[in-house]
């Protein structure tokens, strides 16, 4: 296994321990499933598809994923529990701080590869023109 894969494996462990316990939690407690719970179990199996068939839209198909966990559009956790700031009369939107965690050391794992990925679609796109070009 390369690097680049176990710093994808990283994230993509921790959403799926933090799944397998919500939907433990839910299928043995009085919780019931949102849903968010639903969308999050169903993108989660994407992910673990994507994993295997394609690391690079796998990269991003996690980050993703974590954006639309911090903006309340799925949820990972049996209990949705949201935060917001407040500045004087600004108000940011509500979202969820495990979920905003997780895409921070995302981030701070993948983000050379993320800027390589960004690079090698700048230097094709450059490329094709230069081609266009001649």
């Amino acid at each position: 296994m390369t690097k680049q894969k176990i710093l994808i494996l990283i994230p993509l462990a921790m959403i799926g321990l933090l799944n397998i316990y919500c939907w433990f939690i839910i299928l043995t407690t009085n919780s019931i499933a949102t849903w968010q719970h639903y969308i999050g179990l169903i993108f989660f199996l994407v992910l673990l598809f994507l994993f295997f068939k394609n690391e690079r839209i796998a990269l991003l198909a996690i980050g993703v994923y974590l954006l639309f966990a911090i903006f309340n559009l799925l949820a990972m956790t049996s209990e949705i529990t949201t935060s917001w700031f407040r500045i004087a009369s600004f108000e940011t939107p509500h979202f969820q701080l495990l979920s905003l965690g997780l895409f921070t050391l995302y981030f701070i794992l993948n983000n050379g590869a993320l800027i390589d990925m960004y690079l090698d679609r700048k230097e094709k796109k450059h490329s094709k023109t230069q081609k266009n070009v001649k």
